[in-house]
């Protein structure tokens, strides 16, 4: 392995450990941002680590031939060291500037969606429940005036009878009388055949 091989390797090992520190902190912060992302973690953690690995490898492969050395791990402790002291926060404040800005493209989506869909819907529903309000007056004013027909012509109907269903009608006193009678001697039987035993 020559010098340039080398030289080429503590880079690419230095790039490799800040790029890593700066996709893990980005997705890292985007991912805390939204509730429903949070879920996501482990798996982006998984597929972060995985990938890592593989580049970590494809880098060794191509400058030193696919020889893993422990100066590999001291080299990407390294380069993310270096990235934590210069580059951290203005990965984290660039992440944080994403995280608003598609909050404000979500809130802005939102908004629209409800200009353009529920608005009407809410005008619609709306102009539905009037409609069937003034149908359910009209429909209670059509059935009280058939109810005051319909009472004018059964008072028409029965005018002859009336006399007889009122309820001072002479039969309906002889019902009574024969009523209360009635029971006076059933009560009465009662009473006897109680003493008689």
């Amino acid at each position: 392995m020559n010098a340039g091989q080398n030289v080429a390797y503590v880079l690419w090992m230095l790039a490799s450990g800040a790029a890593m520190g700066a996709v893990f902190d980005w997705y890292n912060t985007i991912s805390g941002g939204f509730r429903w992302l949070r879920r996501l973690r482990p798996l982006c953690d998984l597929a972060f680590w995985l990938a890592a690995a593989v580049g970590v490898y494809l880098l060794t492969f191509r400058t030193i031939d696919g020889e893993f050395r422990i100066w590999t791990l001291v080299l990407l402790a390294a380069g993310y060291g270096l990235y934590r002291l210069t580059l951290r926060r203005r990965v984290v404040r660039g992440a944080f500037a994403l995280v608003a800005v598609l909050r404000f493209v979500a809130r802005l989506v939102r908004r629209a969606l409800e200009m353009a869909v529920v608005w009407p819907l809410r005008l619609v529903a709306r102009l539905l429940m009037a409609v069937a309000v003034a149908l359910y007056r009209v429909g209670v004013m059509v059935e009280n005036a058939a109810c005051r027909v319909v009472a004018i012509a059964f008072a028409v109907v029965t005018f002859p009878v009336r006399r007889y269903v009122r309820r001072d009608a002479a039969w309906r006193k002889k019902l009574a009388a024969w009523q209360e009678d009635f029971w006076q001697r059933a009560s009465n039987w009662l009473i006897q055949s109680r003493s008689v035993r």
